[in-house]
């Protein structure tokens, strides 16, 4: 089989058949990892759900929060998962925690250019016991994200994901009772 030069069937080096394998299999697994069920609902196990989901910030600069815009399309910064597209964006007063004199720590404002944000979008995803999952990742409220709204972006925490069914059925179930 392999002969006094190193070859396989003495054409082929033993070399060159294991630099083959790798890089087949190199292949194999990025195949695997990025088109298996991003944007496909069918690898991903079934019919997705369309999910609201919001985002918040306690602190940003007010040029941040004027630049996210309804209709931006939203992604998530270390995955670049999509989170699909921004339908409501709500600013308040910021919130900075100021510590007193007696170490107590106090909720407070900036006055002038810094607002907290609420961004909420709609995606293609699916709730799952320990949080949802989109685009190939499972996410869960109260992580921490980079996000990625058109052209401007920010660091906050996923506060809420509803299932947009569950959200037009909650009138009609009110209004029953």
């Amino acid at each position: 089989m392999i002969d006094k030069n190193g070859k396989l069937f003495g054409k082929v080096s033993v070399v060159d058949v294991l630099v083959v394998v790798l890089i087949l299999a190199a292949g194999i697994f990025f195949a695997a990892r990025y088109l298996s069920s991003r944007d496909n609902p069918i690898s991903a196990g079934g019919a997705l759900d369309e999910l609201e989901i919001r985002f918040y910030s306690e602190e940003v600069n007010d040029f941040v929060a004027d630049a996210i815009k309804e209709g931006d399309a939203a992604k998530e910064y270390a995955q670049y998962a999509n989170f699909g597209t921004v339908t409501k964006v709500e600013k308040a007063d910021s919130i900075t925690w100021v510590g007193d004199f007696d170490g107590i720590i106090n909720p407070s404002s900036k006055d002038g250019y810094y607002s907290s944000v609420t961004v909420t979008t709609r995606a293609r995803g699916k709730i799952n016991a320990i949080g949802f999952d989109l685009d190939g990742t499972t996410y869960f409220v109260g992580k921490t994200v980079i996000m990625q709204f058109g052209k401007a972006g920010f660091q906050g925490r996923i506060s809420g994901v509803e299932r947009v069914s569950d959200l037009a059925d909650a009138p009609a179930a009110e209004s029953n009772g």
